[in-house]
């Protein structure tokens, strides 16, 4: 039993001084994204308005901002990381109806903002000097903004995540599912 309480106290020892001498780090960081779900959203909106009018309903000259966001992130040690995200994005489109003698008419333009607030986790893969990768879950809140305001459930899955650089800035790159798009690149600053 002696043995064991030592064994023990020994893990326990090393644990904590080895998340000691991992000095905890703040980040915060700048992001574009493209490849949103608010764009897929918008964009299977407007293939659903052709569809169910028979192509008498239209989009023209579609502008995509992509999402900019704005990451705060704190890590504790070695592993694990903790903060959060805020994200704003824009779509715009002119409306085209098409009568049966084939003339368009403009409707008018059709806009769409989303801006999304939501707590991250950062799970570290490795960590070298000058290369890492890691992953990353975020789950809040959104808020839609067009004729009408509405609040929906945000996400961001992003598995593969990269970072290299230097010590106190790294360009990051991020594969994943959400909010935030299939692809990220930004700017961390280190602290």
């Amino acid at each position: 039993m002696k043995l064991l309480t030592k064994l023990l106290t020994a893990i326990l020892i090393l644990t904590a001084v080895n998340i000691n001498c991992y000095s905890q780090k703040n980040e915060i960081s700048v992001e574009y994204s493209q490849f949103t779900v608010p764009q897929g959203a918008y964009l299977f909106g407007g293939v659903m308005g052709i569809a169910f009018t028979a192509g008498h309903f239209s989009f023209e000259n579609t502008v995509m901002t992509g999402a900019l966001a704005v990451e705060y992130n704190r890590t504790v040690n070695n592993w694990f990381g903790y903060g959060g995200l805020t994200s704003i994005e824009y779509m715009t489109s002119d409306t085209y109806s098409t009568d049966s003698d084939g003339n368009k008419t403009k409707n008018g333009v059709f806009n769409l903002g989303a801006f999304t607030l939501m707590p991250t986790t950062h799970f570290t893969w490795f960590r070298h000097p000058h290369f890492g990768m890691y992953s990353k879950i975020g789950a809040g809140v959104g808020l839609a903004f067009s004729s009408e305001t509405s609040v929906f459930p945000a996400f961001q899955l992003s598995p593969v995540c990269m970072e290299f650089g230097g010590d106190k800035y790294k360009g990051i790159f991020e594969l994943g599912f959400g909010m935030q798009g299939i692809a990220t690149l930004g700017v961390k600053r280190m602290f």
